[in-house]
Formats: C-alpha cells, sequence, structure tokens
C-alpha cells in the first residue's frame, strides 16, 4: 500500500467543514435609508473650564477680571452643579462649612439675583496692591463680599468670603454688608451715603460731638458742586487698621473720571464689641481740589469754613453790592432746606457780612438784607420762620483782610468778605 493513500475509514471533509470558524454566516445587517449626519467635535475647553472640572482654583492677574468671570458663573446658577462650579472658582480652602452649606442653598432655592446695573464693585484696598475687598451685588440682599490677594507671582485668589446674612440682627440691614463690626464696610457705606445726598442716614454714623453738621453739609455741597464721584478703582485705601481704630484715605473723581481728590476719614470705637463711628473727616485737600474746579483756584471761595467759636460754618456768598442769591446759592441753599426739614424742632443762625467798601451803616443795612434773603428762600422752600434766626454784622467780621499790607485794595479778600453764614446747630 502506498504511503499516501489515505486509509479507508478516514471521510474526505466536506467544503463547509474546512471554511475557517470567523467566516461562518452571520446575521443580516439592518441598514437604513436615513444619512447619518456628520460628528461635529466639541469646542475645546477653556482653561477656566479645565481648573473648575479638575476642582482647581483659578488665579487672576487682574482681580476685576476675577470677579467678572465669578459673576458670569453666579448669574447662571440655579442648581448644585453650578453652586459647584461657583465654590471651586471662589476656592474651597476660602470657605467654612457654614458658608459652603448657605452658598449652596442661596442657589438652590432662587439663585443669585446680581444686581444688573452695577454687578461688582470694589470696596477698597486693605494693603495697597496686595490686598483687596470687592462686592458682588445682589438684588435683594447684602452683597457677598470678596478679600482678594495678591501672591508673589502677582495672581489673585479669594482670600476670606463673608456672605449675607440670613437673619440680620436688630439694627442690621438685609441689604447691607455688616457694617457695624467692619471698619472697611462702615467707611464705604458712609462715603456712599454721603455721596447719595443721603444726610439724615451719614449723620447717623458719625460721632456727633466731633463732627458737626455743617460739615456734613459742607461735604454734600462740596460733592455735588463739584460733580465727585466715588473712584472705582480705589475708592478707599487702609492707612491703619486696628482693633479700636482705622483709618482711610478716602477717593473721588469728577464725573468725566479724568481729576481726581482725596481726603481722610478716621472712625474708632470703645472697645472690639462695640460698632463702629466715624470720628474725624480732614477735608483739606478736598477742598484744594474744590477751589480749582469751582472757584478758579481762589482757596477762600469755600462753601465750609471754620468757626472762630469752633466747629465748622455754611458760607454762602454775594455779588458785590448785592443781596441776590446766585443759581449756585440757590443750589447750595437746597441742599440746607432739605437738612432743615428733617427736624422743623431745630434753630439755625445766620449771620449777614460785607467787605469794607461804603459806610458802616449802608454795610449794616446790606448785610441784613444778604442774611433776610436766605431767610426767605428758606420760607419760600417750605422751612417755619420759627427756625432762623438772623444777624447782621456789615463789615465789623471780615474773613480776609479788605487790603493788602502795602494798604492797597484785595479784591479776592472783599469777595470772601461779602458773605452769609449759616450755623447749623442740630
Amino acid at each position: 500500500m502506498s504511503c499516501n493513500k489515505k486509509p479507508a475509514d478516514t471521510p474526505t471533509p466536506t467544503p463547509s467543514e474546512t471554511k475557517p470558524a470567523q467566516e461562518a454566516p452571520q446575521p443580516p445587517v439592518e441598514t437604513s435609508t436615513e444619512q447619518i449626519p456628520d460628528i461635529v467635535p466639541l469646542p475645546p475647553q477653556t482653561a477656566e473650564e479645565i481648573a473648575t472640572d479638575m476642582g482647581m482654583t483659578l488665579d487672576f492677574s487682574n482681580p476685576e477680571d476675577y470677579m467678572a468671570k465669578i459673576v458670569e458663573i453666579m448669574q447662571k446658577a440655579k442648581n448644585e452643579s453650578d453652586a459647584e462650579a461657583i465654590i471651586r472658582l471662589i476656592g474651597k480652602q476660602s470657605l467654612t462649612d457654614e458658608q459652603d452649606a448657605l452658598l449652596r442653598k442661596l442657589v438652590a432655592n432662587q439663585g443669585l439675583r446680581i444686581d444688573p446695573e452695577t454687578p461688582f464693585e470694589k470696596i477698597g484696598d486693605l494693603k495697597a496692591n496686595k490686598l483687596a475687598r470687592w462686592a458682588i451685588n445682589l438684588q435683594d440682599r447684602a452683597p457677598i463680599l470678596l478679600d482678594v490677594k495678591r501672591n508673589d507671582r502677582g495672581k489673585w485668589k479669594v482670600d476670606k468670603v463673608t456672605l449675607p446674612m440670613e437673619n440680620p440682627s436688630d439694627g442690621e440691614s438685609p441689604l447691607l454688608p455688616n457694617v457695624n463690626t467692619d471698619a472697611l464696610n462702615y467707611t464705604h457705606t458712609f462715603l456712599s451715603r454721603l455721596l447719595k445726598q443721603d444726610f439724615k442716614n451719614a449723620k447717623a454714623m458719625v460721632d456727633t460731638s466731633n463732627i458737626s453738621d455743617a460739615k456734613l453739609a459742607g461735604m454734600c455741597i462740596i460733592f455735588e458742586e463739584a460733580a465727585y464721584k466715588i473712584d472705582k478703582k480705589k475708592p478707599l485705601r487702609a492707612l491703619f487698621m486696628r482693633d479700636t481704630a482705622a483709618g482711610f484715605y478716602a477717593n473721588v473723581v469728577s464725573s468725566d473720571g479724568e481729576k481726581a481728590a482725596q481726603f481722610s476719614i478716621i472712625t474708632q470705637r470703645q472697645k472690639k464689641s462695640d460698632s463702629w463711628s466715624v470720628y474725624e473727616i480732614n477735608l483739606d485737600k478736598l477742598l484744594g481740589d474744590y477751589a480749582k474746579r469751582v472757584s478758579g483756584g481762589d482757596i477762600y471761595y469755600s462753601p465750609l469754613l471754620k468757626n472762630p467759636h469752633g466747629g465748622d460754618t455754611l458760607v454762602i456768598y454775594f455779588e458785590f453790592d448785592s443781596e441776590g442769591l446766585t443759581p449756585r446759592t440757590q443750589k447750595q441753599l437746597h441742599i440746607v432746606t432739605r437738612l432743615l426739614k428733617l427736624d422743623p424742632n431745630k434753630t439755625i443762625t445766620i449771620s449777614g457780612h460785607t467787605d469794607a467798601k461804603g459806610s458802616k451803616e449802608y454795610n449794616a443795612k446790606l448785610s441784613a438784607k444778604r442774611a433776610q434773603s436766605v431767610k426767605g428762600y428758606f420760607a419760600t422752600h417750605g422751612v417755619s420762620p420759627e427756625q432762623v434766626i438772623t444777624e447782621s454784622h456789615g463789615s465789623q467780621h471780615p474773613r480776609v483782610s479788605n487790603t493788602l499790607t502795602d494798604g492797597s485794595d484785595n479784591p479776592d479778600g472783599r469777595r470772601a468778605n461779602r458773605r452769609t453764614e449759616i450755623y447749623l446747630d442740630f
């Protein structure tokens, strides 16, 4: 038998038996006549989105950009994942457990209703170019305050968070930050009230034994006449901050934002548990800037003077040989009128003065007419005549000499002496 011959008992395989297993018949694949659209790739994630996904805290070269990004996310926040994104952007390490829970609750309840007109603003610098406080303004409650700190690389991160109180205590406004225990918040609120001509509430924040009503009224006049507003880039800068005393530079700018002016505010309290109070306001720098803008550099032509008997006095000026009220003086008196109406039981004293031109008898009559002009303005605008006492002094009490040292005429001095002084005794 040949060695190549197959054994008789070995069957010859059929074609199906020799076909590989992977080529076994498969069930038919369903097909569709619909066209499958092309897959559109997702846009690449931004650095902010990547950081948020990874639970990282972003840092920014500019704190204003940082606030804008936080506000952008807050405006869209409606659920737990949105709240988580806010917390990650602020930085979990900056929030206490209670603040974390409260922030999530605020988002879940109704979202964070950001003020559309002023979504965020700078409160002030706690340390120049190192530590600053910003406010994210809400429509229905006090703002969210963020203290942002600059590191050695020049980047800013949130260092501390102050959330609005759920249940404000007596004396605390639900729409204002906690001003009683924080000197910077207190001073910012005081400055804002003055610039809004809110004399009544501004007065409630000062030590009235040291700061007169005349000074506050004079500041209202100065702010309105020079069209000052808060400098948004550097509204307040801390000079010193201690447990019972804190000092700040307040910065204001002209309405066009081009010219800046400055004055200082000192706040005090007896002990750490007490509320703050504005103790001193130094307006020297502000009055110098005001003189340049409103009176052509004449430093004597100021609406606020030191009273020789103590305190401050408001001053209204007149043209030569006239008792008529100019548009400027009428605007000033309009502010004083609002103050007088706050308490109809309070009285003021108006004293009329002249320069040295003319006889004593003539000047005595002219000074009386000037005092009466002011009283008449108050009367026609709803102030009771019983609230106003008038005096006339002629040329007896010049503020500035009517003549120069060589005996020649001093027009600037005489202009400063043609006045009526208003003593507010609220």
